[in-house]
């Protein structure tokens, strides 16, 4: 028997409305949750076109084919929208939206990109998978004309793995959401053999936050002040039940501590380094778990994985504006703020994104932003702070959006700071940043130091 997945209704609506578009296709990513017991969709986005691609031909013109679609292309946008992920969501699979005369030629489409997505989000990925992990991801397609859907999914494990039939069933009423919430403190400090070039230091960074990756893995989390079972229930019965029967979501605390000495050392460890890179701050980090009989483990493996995600995709992000578009700062050993995290709720569900934001960003830029990549509106009046904004702006403004209180070294030069109004910037410059740094919330700051050869 194959998986079955459900899906929130407000997917369904989504598909509707793409099809009163009327294009030849559509292609989109699936964002959900994969356990051994259910697999869940919360949101469909489809992926913005490419400017040089123009746009997707109507269907009735009959010019189009699949053959035109760029996997390169829907393989960015995954991974883009993977950094708004929060820890024990991913994307699920991917959905094309065809006029009846391309509908015989979709699978072949669907199968094609399922595995090309798959193989892009495992590139700079930190962790890997362990024996609970699903790894099936779901193609749906949809007949614009028939409005037939047809659902398969692929075990991307396997190259050579043929597509299975699978259920997708639409909810009436929305899933609730265990919320797991951390506050965990990073102190870093990461070797860089080679400082030439941006790109090296680059790359010894995720050489040195994979050790740390390592380290994590010894790490002990306690939820609600409680250590528990790995194998035992999250939730024990009595408050589940009440949580249940008032039909509200419960949130539940996460105090992670590592270990001080991992590997068991007892001897220092001497490396050879031309400079060295120090990353510190508080993470705030956030994960979702469905509401059915979740495991002590895999709230561990979801918000574990969270930490991990948000400080290497702050640190790619950072490399990627550097990059781009240079250094800001006139010398190399002043700290250099990280782009920042915060959270952005999905209509209708209490599960919410995050983005990432540099404080020079403007308002409009992240409206934008997620309006092109999630295809959602952003209200200032949603958006949540979970740690304080710092900035080198001496002036906090009127429109500064409203967050949640995080006191920083008071010997920080820092001062508070506000997204601002301005113009925006588009999906298609920059890709490799836009996609990725959007919205606000850690304080963490990044110093290049260069000792002494």
């Amino acid at each position: 028997m194959g998986r079955s997945y459900y899906v929130e209704e407000a997917v369904e609506k989504y598909f509707t409305k793409i099809v009163q578009q009327e294009k030849s296709y559509v292609i989109g990513l699936l964002i959900g949750h994969c356990s051994p017991q259910r697999d869940y969709v919360v949101l469909a986005v489809q992926t913005p076109q490419k400017e040089d691609q123009g746009e997707v031909p109507k269907k009735k013109s009959g010019s189009s084919t699949l053959d035109d679609i760029d996997e390169e292309w829907v393989s960015i946008h995954a991974n883009q929208v993977n950094r708004m992920l929060p820890g024990g969501l991913l994307v699920v699979g991917v959905f094309l939206i065809t006029s009846p005369e391309l509908s015989k030629d979709s699978q072949n489409a669907l199968r094609k990109l399922i595995f090309a997505v798959d193989k892009s989000s495992r590139k700079n990925r930190l962790w890997s998978l362990d024996e609970n992990d699903v790894t099936d991801r779901v193609a749906v397609h949809i007949c614009s004309a028939t409005k037939k859907n047809t659902c398969r999914t692929f075990e991307v494990s396997d190259p050579k793995s043929t597509a299975k039939p699978a259920d997708w069933k639409y909810q009436n009423t929305p899933s609730y959401w265990l919320t797991i919430n951390g506050n965990v403190h990073v102190d870093l400090t990461i070797p860089l053999s080679s400082c030439a070039t941006y790109q090296d230091r680059q790359k010894c960074t995720r050489q040195g936050l994979a050790q740390w990756a390592k380290e994590l893995e010894n790490a002990v989390i306690f939820f609600n002040g409680q250590v528990k079972d790995k194998d035992g229930d999250l939730v024990d019965e009595q408050k589940k039940s009440r949580s249940v029967a008032h039909c509200s979501p419960q949130t539940i605390s996460a105090n992670i501590l590592l270990a001080s000495n991992p590997f068991n050392r007892s001897t220092a460890l001497v490396q050879v380094c031309k400079s060295s890179l120090s990353i510190q701050g508080v993470v705030k980090c956030r994960a979702y778990l469905s509401n059915n009989k979740p495991k002590v483990k895999d709230a561990v493996q979801a918000i574990k994985r969270d930490l991990l995600n948000t400080v290497s995709d702050r640190c790619e992000i950072l490399f990627e504006d550097i990059i781009l578009n240079g250094s800001q700062h006139e010398s190399e050993k002043a700290p250099c703020p990280l782009p920042q995290r915060l959270f952005i709720p999905i209509p209708g569900s209490n599960i919410m994104l995050c983005d990432y934001v540099f404080g020079d960003e403007a308002e409009e830029d992240l409206q934008n932003r997620f309006l092109e990549m999630m295809d959602l509106e952003v209200f200032r009046k949603d958006l949540e702070f979970a740690e304080e904004i710092h900035t080198r702006d001496t002036h906090a403004k009127d429109d500064q959006y409203p967050h949640d209180s995080y006191q920083p070294d008071k010997s920080s030069n820092e001062e508070m700071h506000t997204l601002k109004k301005g113009a925006s910037t588009k999906f298609q410059q920059n890709i490799g940043l836009l996609m990725a740094t959007a919205v606000v919330l850690l304080a963490a700051l990044i110093s290049l130091h260069y000792l002494n050869q």
